[in-house]
């Protein structure tokens, strides 16, 4: 996680990814919190796999 924060620190497009993902997530209703988690999943391990390229 410190490597996903850290790439959300450096890295304006990952962040603005982040955010505009996250907002667009809460607009919908979710049943459980875990759909939710689990809709970011695909954005999140992308920014994670840039970060590890990185590394």
């Amino acid at each position: 996680m410190l490597r996903f924060r850290d790439r959300l620190r450096t890295h304006s497009g990952d962040r603005e990814l982040y955010a505009r993902t996250k907002r667009s997530l809460s607009r919908q209703i979710w049943q459980y919190m875990q759909n939710y988690a689990d809709a970011k999943t695909e954005m999140v391990e992308e920014i994670l796999g840039r970060a590890g390229h990185e590394a």
